[in-house]
């Protein structure tokens, strides 16, 4: 194994040694447990993931949130989903700073 290959491996480990992924994994085997709430909770990702390609805008994004209002509503879901994002920031600002250290052009994306 490389010693790149090495450092990957050491930060996968770390990542899942952090407070945010544990709590990510943890309210998501809970939300697992309950099939109808996860179900809901999927389709309010896979709609969200959708809206945010094609038609990010803010009445689009408000009706998408008034129809799954419910899962807002639901302490589990909510705490899921919150946890979610917190873990997704956090391995998007990694990929940010890998890429940024990395050295690789990224301005073409802003235009």
């Amino acid at each position: 194994m490389s010693e790149i290959e090495d450092l990957m491996t050491t930060l996968v480990d770390r990542l899942h040694g952090t407070k945010e992924y544990n709590q990510y994994r943890n309210l998501l085997q809970r939300v697992k447990g309950q099939p109808e709430l996860y179900g809901r909770i999927g389709e309010f990702r896979r709609r969200g993931i959708s809206l945010r390609m094609r038609d990010n805008t803010i009445q689009a994004n408000n009706a998408l949130q008034n129809e799954f209002r419910d899962l807002t509503g639901n302490g589990l879901a909510n705490d899921f989903l919150v946890a979610e994002r917190q873990y997704c920031r956090m391995v998007r600002e990694l990929q940010e700073k890998l890429l940024e250290g990395a050295g690789i052009e990224t301005e073409f994306l802003d235009g």
